[in-house]
């Protein structure tokens, strides 16, 4: 099945037929789980709680991560929200470790984010920069 999701363009005049204004975000995710030693699962999902896309690779098969990502995106509109109503700012990164697990969360947009899930020694550091970079490519296709 074709996971690929297609962006509008933002010009209808545009050269680039919309047809070819996909990001694969599938392929995106596994590469960018493959970056990150110690990396469970990589997901893509909408401040709704709608999962976009996710690629799970090494995660405790106790763990349902469709309940985690759910209860996640709380977190992330909390925090978006408290960030904002005290004008700190927009939030940039969140953090959330627990003894079976290390999340963050980084916002692509206002209405979507992307989050890593690390098993206990995951890489943080790597994480947090693949995160960033992963985040400055998809707010272009998602502003489409």
């Amino acid at each position: 099945m074709d996971r690929r999701i297609k962006l509008p363009s933002q010009d209808p005049q545009s050269a680039i037929p919309q047809s070819e204004i996909l990001m694969d975000f599938a392929d995106e995710l596994i590469t960018i789980a493959n970056r990150i030693e110690g990396c469970a699962a990589v997901m893509i999902l909408g401040t709704d709680g709608i999962p976009i896309e996710r690629h799970v690779q090494q995660m405790n098969q106790s763990l349902d991560v469709e309940m985690i990502a759910t209860e996640f995106t709380t977190l992330v509109r909390r925090g978006m929200r408290t960030a904002a109503d005290t004008e700190l700012g927009d939030l940039r990164e969140m953090v959330l470790a627990t003894d079976a697990m290390i999340f963050l969360a980084r916002p692509i947009t206002s209405d979507y984010f992307l989050l890593v899930a690390l098993n206990p020694g995951g890489n943080i550091g790597r994480a947090r920069f693949e995160l960033r970079k992963a985040q400055l490519a998809m707010e272009i296709e998602f502003a489409m």
